[in-house]
């Protein structure tokens, strides 16, 4: 009895990951980049211009049907970047 096996459907992107990421980052830039100065404003308009970007992405792989584990990259990006934005802005502006 030979059953022919169907070939592996590769699985789309995760998209309520992406866009639970997307939140919790949106959350923890607002509570843990913001100071009342010019480079805390900075750093948030740059953590906003990022969750864009990200945003712009995540369109852009629905609407193209992507398959893959690309969407991982972007969740580790978002969950992590107040953590390199902080790291980037003390390499940028130095010890303010």
């Amino acid at each position: 009895m030979n059953v022919a096996q169907t070939p592996a459907v590769p699985k789309s992107w995760n998209y309520k990951q992406l866009f639970a990421a997307l939140v919790i980052a949106f959350i923890l830039q607002s509570l843990f980049l913001p100071c009342l100065c010019s480079i805390g404003t900075a750093k948030v308009l740059f953590a906003y211009i990022l969750d864009g970007l990200v945003l712009l992405r995540i369109g852009l792989a629905y609407i193209r049907h992507e398959t893959g584990g690309g969407w991982k990259f972007y969740a580790l990006l978002l969950y992590t970047s107040p953590l390199w934005i902080e790291t980037v802005a003390y390499l940028v502006f130095g010890d303010t």
